[in-house]
């Protein structure tokens, strides 16, 4: 009996000490101030003139101290090792309370350690700084405001905007930061905008969706900086039975990657109304995921034509969804959503294939299932040399003669076109050298530097080609949104069509230019009078590759590319897309939160963006770091709050059988 009584307590206490393990570490890595509970991190002040936050670390451990180090995660991809090192080497005095100066850029990160008197890591965390996330932070109103003015400001939310004024009655142009906040749901949206007289409007009618209170934060930011603090006003909106009537959508035509709307009646409902078209893109035509981008034109009495091409990347099946928008979503919702027709690229990759196949029968050589580059080689190593040379200006003319738009489609969407022009390319003989200035290579690394394509377009006789990357002069006309541009001229030597009109065209890969921020990253491809041609960004035109930090993008003429950062840009690549083995969301069908363009929008739903970075604690001894997310999606405390409710049920089963079995 005795036996027994001691197995059942001792079931019981291991339950309960269970329970106190599991709740305490939760509760203290879910606060984003703290560190294992060991430090402390937060906001003292802001600087409005530089952008940067100071931060006060506070530990309040014995025997042990803070080491940081600051660093852009967009330029430097260090591993939890290498800042662990770079923290000890840096931090030149061993103490328990510091203070650190942070820019608010978006990629700025503050790496934080606490380390023992042996300099061994306790824990560490990497804390990221950006400024309207800090700003708009539960206690930022503990942050004080230093080295600037700050105006006062008023704002009112109806029709789908939020109309703010300002004290300063300056016009002008500026951005808009908002927060928005509705149940469990949080948004976070920044719209650039003009000014007159103080006054300015953003558009906030996609992220209200529901009859209720939705309570909306927001500050101003004129020419690169905050001049107010951060203000709340509540959106009283009561959702409308009322819908505008979609677009008849088979008068709409979508065409390899070029989508054109009709023009209507002047007594039409739809005349002046604004039409947002977005691309989906699938390669199983029943899991589709909407792009991050949208175009918005207004229907007038012509016809209107998007060029969507470069959105068309990487995926099989696309198709334009279109929305006719309301302006006053108090009265008239938004009209459905309806969709083009797919529009099916392997008919791209198929149509380059047949014209192979054609060519290759016209230059004597027996018809073949499939013109890929194995079997491209293999026909090409087999042959003599006469008919090498005939076989391979056979291949390198069907590529010219095909279709230059179907040609690039296929060259970015499918990897055995990419392969086949390359092996084309080869047997063509002619070679490709990249002839970079020295002043490009201050923010280029110039061996990462690739180009496919470029020799298929060489004028007849010429042997060698080249890739010619020179800095260019400013654009004085940039648009201001625009920061830390860097023009090049990128072109082809011996190629007399590489401005006017490439037959076959090129993909280029480029490392990322130094002092460019990644996540912010675009390409404005120039015209001739300094106009834009093409705007890529993320996922739009280019692709990023994480590890090799370059990317590449497919283009049909040469001119001034402008790699520049701008701020409506939500591009962030943590998790860029292999071009071979797109990842396809589970549920995309129409995405919740599209974002409109000229405006930066994350929705993460549930957590709050002020709360995004994660908590990691680190094992010295085995260098593993263990990541808890400093602010839990809403169901996270749920389902821990379960598990402490069930692991405090069997104790006190436990604990209860024990003393029944006492009492007998």
């Amino acid at each position: 009996m005795r036996k027994r009584r001691m197995k059942w307590n001792v079931l019981a206490l291991c339950m309960a000490v269970v329970l106190i393990v599991t709740m305490l570490p939760t509760q203290v890595l879910t606060k984003a101030e703290t560190i294992g509970g060991k430090v402390e991190i937060k906001p003292i002040s802001y600087d409005i003139g530089e952008n940067a936050f100071n931060y006060q670390i506070t530990t309040s451990e014995e025997n042990a101290y803070i080491a940081y180090y600051v660093y852009n995660r967009n330029e430097y991809n260090y591993t939890r090792d290498e800042l662990f090192s770079l923290a000890k080497e840096t931090t030149e005095q061993k103490n328990r309370q510091v203070e650190v100066k942070v820019s608010g850029k978006e990629s700025e990160t503050l790496y934080v350690a606490l380390i023992s008197a042996e300099g061994d890591l306790i824990c560490s965390q990497e804390y990221y700084s950006t400024f309207d996330d800090r700003l708009f932070a539960d206690d930022a109103e503990n942050i004080e405001y230093v080295n600037g003015t700050l105006d006062d400001v008023s704002a009112e939310a109806k029709n789908g905007k939020i109309i703010v004024k300002d004290s300063s009655n300056q016009s002008g142009s500026g951005t808009i930061y908002i927060y928005g906040c509705f149940g469990t749901s949080r948004w976070h949206q920044s719209e650039e905008c003009s000014f007159t007289n103080g006054e300015a409007q953003a558009d906030i009618s996609n992220q209200i969706r529901e009859s209720g209170d939705h309570v909306v934060k927001y500050f101003i930011v004129k020419n690169g900086v905050v001049t107010t603090k951060v203000n709340t006003v509540t959106y009283n909106y009561t959702k409308p039975i009322a819908k505008l009537d979609p677009i008849n959508i088979s008068t709409v035509k979508w065409e390899k990657g070029i989508l054109t709307i009709p023009g209507v009646d002047k007594n039409s409902q739809l005349m002046g109304k604004r039409i947002e078209a977005r691309i989906y893109r699938s390669n199983d035509k029943e899991q589709w995921s909407g792009s991050n981008n949208s175009c918005i034109t207004s229907i007038g009495n012509y016809t209107y034509s998007m060029d969507l091409n470069d959105e068309i990347k990487d995926y099989k099946y696309y198709k334009a969804g279109l929305v006719v928008k309301s302006d006053d979503i108090d009265n008239y919702l938004n009209s459905d959503e309806v969709f083009t027709d797919i529009y099916d690229t392997t008919s791209s990759s198929e149509e380059v294939d047949n014209t192979l196949k054609d060519v290759l029968v016209q230059a004597g050589v027996d018809s073949v299932e499939k013109a890929d580059a194995d079997t491209l080689n293999k026909i090409y190593n087999e042959a003599d040399e006469t008919k090498k040379a005939e076989i391979a200006k056979a291949l390198r003319d069907g590529l010219k003669e095909t279709d230059t738009a179907t040609l690039r489609t296929a060259m970015q969407t499918n990897s055995d076109t990419r392969a086949t022009v390359e092996a084309i390319e080869k047997m063509s003989g002619i070679t490709v050298a990249n002839d970079v200035s020295e002043d490009v290579k201050a923010y280029i690394d110039t061996a990462n530097i690739k180009v496919l394509g470029a020799a298929l377009n060489a004028d007849d006789g010429v042997s060698n080609v080249g890739l010619k990357i020179t800095k260019e002069a400013d654009v004085a006309t940039l648009d201001s949104k625009y920061k830390n541009a860097i023009p090049l001229g990128i072109t082809l030597t011996n190629v007399s069509t590489a401005a006017s009109g490439l037959a076959v065209p090129v993909t280029i890969t480029i490392p990322v230019p130094r002092g460019i921020d990644i996540s912010k990253l675009v390409i404005l491809h120039m015209n001739a009078d300094g106009t834009v041609n093409e705007n890529f960004s993320n996922g739009n035109g280019y692709s990023y590759d994480l590890n090799s930090r370059t990317i590449t993008f497919t283009v049909t003429h040469f001119s001034t590319f402008i790699f520049a950062e701008a701020d409506d840009t939500s591009t962030t690549p943590g998790n860029p897309t292999t071009p071979e083995n797109p990842t396809t969301p589970a549920n995309p069908t129409t995405p919740a939160n599209p974002t409109t363009p000229g405006s930066s929008v994350t929705n993460p739903t549930t957590a709050e963006p002020a709360q995004s970075q994660a908590t990691e604690t680190d094992n010295a001894a085995s260098a593993t770091a263990e990541t808890v997310t400093s602010s839990p999606k809403t169901g996270d405390n749920s389902s821990m709050a379960v598990i402490w409710v069930l692991f405090a049920g069997c104790a006190i089963t436990a604990f209860c059988y024990a003393k029944k079995r006492v009492r007998r």
